[in-house]
């Protein structure tokens, strides 16, 4: 059985004319907690700007020749990210998300799951498709998302409640060594002991994790995801290494935290949408060993979050560095949450879901692949500067390199395209 595995990542380096320019932004929106009992422990932080967007997102895969191919797809949707939503208990309104149209065509008929989670509270579209000599499978979704620039303030030891040993969170996100955050790791546990010696308040903690990860760690880009213990014997990584070792440095520490994934909808530093603004980004293949081209493709991109009582989920981005703590943009789109996305029809689990695709096959069919997605700004209130002040894309934004690797427990090939970086 051949796997296809679609992981598109970048990493920019943090201009500091972002908070040059602060002073051009709306003046902040400050948030209490709220009644509802799920999202009590979400407090300290301020809206600064917003980005709405729509976003289409069309997939369509067109078989020309095969005999009795089997196809299995699963999608991630565009995560619901706000303290009233159940799923997502105790987060800030880091992403408003509402689906406004789905249709799915080509499936085998009482195949398709729509809208199902996993234990991370992600959720899911599933279905199948089985095709002799021609035929397509189809998916259009539409959303309309608002993603919030959050920064949280000065957190003292004061305003932090104490941590609920029997919460489920922690065997999500802090108990368990697992690979890619092995807090049995004798040299991580040193480490991390090291790095929080003498410190109490978990922020603090964080903080010193996360200037140590984001100074330590050389931006390399690496093939597969390779883990924490990996990018501290090594001291290199990419955007997931960085995000992994900052996890696990946390959880040795007795400190909820766990991986975020998505993509980016710019490269630039700073970022100033307009109301009408369009980006476009595409992937194609005819399934030949040439891989995927598009004229532009995801900028996928891997972050944090680590969870503190009364507080709620911080999030950090320990590989864009300074600027990013204890703060996230308005630039990102954010599909999974957690780790080990399943992707059918085996037992086998990967680390990431972006770019919302993952799909097998059970024969060699000739078939063309299309993936495209859409966003247009429809709404904010971040204010641009004149053309004259217009921000530069970062050099090297546009680099992608895919490599070709052997999938490891089943019989096939696996493409992965890597992460980009500017760094």
């Amino acid at each position: 059985m051949k796997r296809l595995k679609f992981v598109f990542m970048v990493h920019l380096v943090l201009i500091p004319v972002i908070f040059s320019q602060i002073s051009m932004f709306s003046s902040p929106t400050i948030i209490t907690p709220l009644e509802d009992p799920l999202s009590s422990s979400v407090s300290k932080y301020t809206i600064n700007n917003y980005v709405t967007y729509d976003v289409e997102i069309n997939m369509s895969l067109v078989q020309t020749a095969g005999t009795n191919v089997n196809y299995f797809f699963k999608y991630a949707r565009l995560n619901d990210r706000q303290p009233n939503n159940p799923l997502t208990r105790d987060t800030p309104e880091y992403q408003r998300s509402t689906l406004l149209y789905s249709s799915i065509t080509g499936y085998n008929v009482g195949e398709l799951l729509e809208n199902h989670t996993d234990k991370f509270n992600n959720t899911y579209d599933s279905f199948n498709a089985t095709f002799t000599g021609s035929g397509s499978v189809k998916l259009s979704q539409k959303y309309r998302v608002t993603i919030n620039e959050i920064a949280f303030g000065s957190i003292s030891s004061g305003d932090i409640g104490a941590y609920d040993m029997s919460d489920p969170i922690f065997d999500l996100y802090c108990n368990n060594s697992e690979p890619f955050y092995n807090i049995t790791d004798p040299d991580l546990i040193s480490l991390s002991n090291s790095l929080s010696s003498g410190l109490t308040n978990p922020v603090d903690k964080a903080n010193v994790i996360f200037n140590w990860v984001y100074n330590n760690i050389e931006y390399t880009l690496v093939g597969e995801e390779m883990g924490a213990s990996w990018a501290y014997a090594n001291l290199a990584g990419d955007c997931s290494e960085y995000s992994s070792l900052m996890v696990t440095l946390l959880r040795i520490q007795g400190i909820p935290a766990r991986k975020v994934t998505g993509h980016c909808v710019s490269v630039q530093v700073p970022f100033y949408p307009r109301v009408g603004d369009i980006y476009n980004f595409d992937l194609y293949t005819d399934n030949s060993l040439s891989g995927f081209t598009g004229s532009n493709t995801p900028y996928g991109h891997a972050w944090m979050e680590y969870y503190v009582p009364n507080i709620g989920w911080i999030a950090c981005d320990p590989t864009w560095g300074p600027g990013y703590f204890n703060r996230m943009d308005y630039q990102r789109l954010t599909h999974n949450i957690g780790a080990y996305f399943f992707y059918p029809p085996s037992q086998n689990y990967s680390e990431f879901s972006n770019p919302t695709l993952y799909f097998t096959y059970t024969a060699a069919p000739t078939y063309t692949f299309n993936y495209d997605v859409k966003l247009t700004v429809v709404d904010t209130d971040v204010v641009a500067p004149t053309a004259e002040e217009e921000p530069p894309i970062i050099p090297g934004a546009n680099l992608i390199v895919i490599s070709l690797i052997l999938s490891a427990g089943i019989t096939g090939l696996v493409w992965k395209m890597k992460r980009r970086t500017t760094k």
